[in-house]
Parts: structure tokens; sequence; C-alpha cells
């Protein structure tokens, strides 16, 4: 049965709280203040946590602020029971992470009502999320034996052909075989590490206080941070195949235009450059030759940062568009999109635990637009999803 934590400072009503929750058959845990109650929801993971506000030591408030702020609690339901009424004090509630109120004094039925209704919101979300980590499992894992097959081959073919008939060939033939052998290690190389990184971000969870200085992130300076980074200009090179950039602003042949207006948002800067790399490459991987890639940003009022990304180009297909949440590749040996499902993987979970959610808003080439939308710094953490 599901694990029920109580946290209330009065104990006649933690005592018939807990009586009632019991006689229904759940497990229940109890604690007489906030310290207590977080101390034992970090330890004993319970399936719900209900909490009165006002208590000594760490107020309700106080309990779910830390708790969401805690890896292993951040999603946890807390269902606050309390006397306060008024509309500020249901307001401040939400704001700091609770998922329901109930106000004293309340009826069984209602206090059963609330906590299973919290109980299947939870589980429901559990299943989309594991159903939808094995979705993107699935599709990434798929591209592997193409992303790891060709240069694969290319390497084995070239190296067999030096080993048994390199006295066929002229010193200058030979140069060009072993530097093909050369680019495809890098190739592979390449593949290898973002798997890593897709792997990496799979397992993760979401960064740890993500609204402290150190995720404070300028917009436009990252976003120019990115564009002058050699990890960006290797990138372009290696899946380009062409000299990063030929001038300031332009690589592969497309200027990178930006127009962003101020903003600070929420985001780990590896994460973010790690995003707009895969981004912008695979804006400039697909654009038409000579044309530009754009860079926008704007607030969206007071809580959300939004930044575009669109280029002139090859249109996704709707079967891709259609396994976006999986991420999966589609049409390659048409479009030869082969890098595009990964990047967008990596850019999607990279994005996800900063708390922010990444769109393909429009897909049909004219223009392709990847949409990302951020807290600003300051914002109490919320779903975006």
């Amino acid at each position: 049965m599901p694990t029920i934590l109580v946290v209330d400072d009065s104990v006649s009503v933690r005592q018939l709280t807990a009586s009632v929750l019991r006689h229904e058959g759940f497990v229940v845990l109890e604690a007489g203040d906030g310290r207590e109650g977080l101390d034992t929801a970090l330890r004993e993971q319970p399936d719900v946590i209900l909490c009165d506000i006002h208590m000594p030591v760490l107020d309700g408030w106080d309990l779910v602020r830390e708790a969401r702020s805690s890896e292993s609690l951040g999603t946890t339901p807390v269902l606050m029971l309390t006397s306060d009424n008024d509309r500020v004090s249901v307001r401040r509630a939400m704001a700091a992470g609770a998922d329901d109120y109930l106000t004293k004094p309340w009826t069984q039925a209602e206090l059963l009502s609330a906590v299973t209704s919290l109980l299947e919101k939870a589980n429901r979300y559990k299943a989309d999320a594991d159903r939808a980590q094995e979705q993107l499992r699935s599709a990434v894992l798929a591209t592997i034996p193409h992303e790891l097959r060709t240069p694969m081959v290319s390497i084995l073919g070239s190296t067999e052909l030096l080993l048994t008939r390199r006295d066929r060939y002229s010193p200058e033939r030979v140069q060009g075989m072993l530097e093909d052998v050369h680019r495809s290690a890098k190739a592979l190389a390449r593949t290898i590490s973002r798997m890593m990184d897709w792997a990496e971000l799979s397992a993760a969870q979401s960064h740890a206080d993500s609204g402290s200085p150190s995720h404070r992130l300028d917009i436009a300076s990252a976003v120019q941070e990115v564009l002058a980074s050699q990890a960006f200009a290797s990138e372009v090179q290696a899946v380009l195949k062409v000299p990063a950039e030929i001038a300031p602003g332009v690589f592969a042949g497309h200027a990178v235009q930006t127009r962003l207006e101020p903003g600070h948002v929420q985001c780990w800067a590896p994460d973010f450059h790690k995003i707009l790399t895969e981004l912008l490459v695979n804006a400039l991987r697909f654009s038409k030759p000579g044309r530009p890639v754009g860079v926008t940003g704007k607030p969206l009022g007071q809580e959300a940062y939004q930044l575009e990304i669109a280029n002139l180009g090859v249109a996704m297909p709707e079967k891709f568009m259609a396994q976006i949440g999986a991420l999966s590749q589609a049409d390659r040996e048409v479009h030869e999109q082969q890098g595009m499902g990964l990047g967008l993987a990596i850019g999607q979970l990279a994005a996800r635990r900063n708390g922010a959610l990444l769109q393909v808003t429009r897909f049909d080439g004219m223009p392709t637009v990847v949409r990302l939308t951020f807290l600003q710094h300051g914002v109490e953490q919320k779903n975006l999803f």
C-alpha cells in the first residue's frame, strides 16, 4: 500500500488524520514539525506528504520549498492541510510547490478523495514518463547501427586495402586513404561522445537549485559565447566538413543573425551551450546554400523567455514530426537527416533537466523553427511541458 507522511504540530489533528488513513489501509508516517517532516520524507520517500502550514522549526511553506529543491522529493505530491482559508495562503501554498489544498475542518470523504486523486495523478505522471523515456531510448538506440556503421565501414575498407595492396598505390593515394581513415575515426569518436552525452542526460535528474546565481544566464551573452566558442566551430567543421567560420558570424556559408531582447534565464551554462550547439548545427546543416540562420529571443511576460532558431531548407518529414516525442529518425535515405534525431534528443533532454521546453513549432522548411522556452531567473519552478 502507498505510504503517506502526515506532518502537523497538533497531536490530536495528526492522530486523527493518521487514523483515517490507516483505516483505509495506507501505511502512515508521522512528524510533529516541519524539520522532522522533511527529514522523514528524505529518509522514507513517502508517496504523498500531508502537511500543515503553521508549525514550529520549519513551517509548511518552507518544507515544500525545500522538498521541491530536493532531487528525491521534487515530484512527490504534497497536500496542504490548514485552517487558513484566504486566497493569499492558497496562492502562497501553490507557489511554494503544493499540489492541492484542503481546509480544516475537513471531512473523511474530502481527505480520502484528495489523497486518492494525488496518488492517481502521480501514477499517471510516472507511467507517462516511463513510456516517454522508453520511446526515446528505443528511438535513439535505433540510430546507433547507422551512426557507428558508416565510419566503421570506411575505416575497415581503407585499412584492409592498405594492408593488402599498399604497394599498388601511389604515395598520394596512400596519403588520401589515411586521411579518409582519420576523418572516419574522428566521426566515430564524435558519435560515441554524443551517445555518452545522451546516456548521461537520460540518467540525470533536474539540476538542484536551478534558480541559484550559478544558473542565472544572460541569454544574449550566452548565445554569443556559443557562436565564438572553439567547441561550436569544431562541431560545425566535423558535421558540415568545411572550414567552420569563413568570416565573423558566417559558418559554412551561412550567416547566423541574432536579434535578442535582454533577459536572464534559469539554465546551467554547459547545458545551454550543448542545446544551442546541437540546434544551430542542425539548422546550418539543413539550410539552403547561402541562406542565413536566425536566432531570436524575447521575454514572455514576467515568467518565461522564448528563444527561436529558424532556417530555410529541408522540411522535416511528417513521420519524423509524428514521432517527435520519441525523437526518432525518419526518411534518412531521402533527407540524409541521420544526425538530427540524436541532436534533438540531446537538446530536449538538456532543456528538460533545466526546466525548459524544446518544441519544433514549424517543420516545412519555410522556415523550420525550433523554439526553446526557459523560465526567467527568479521565477518559481513550474512545469512547462
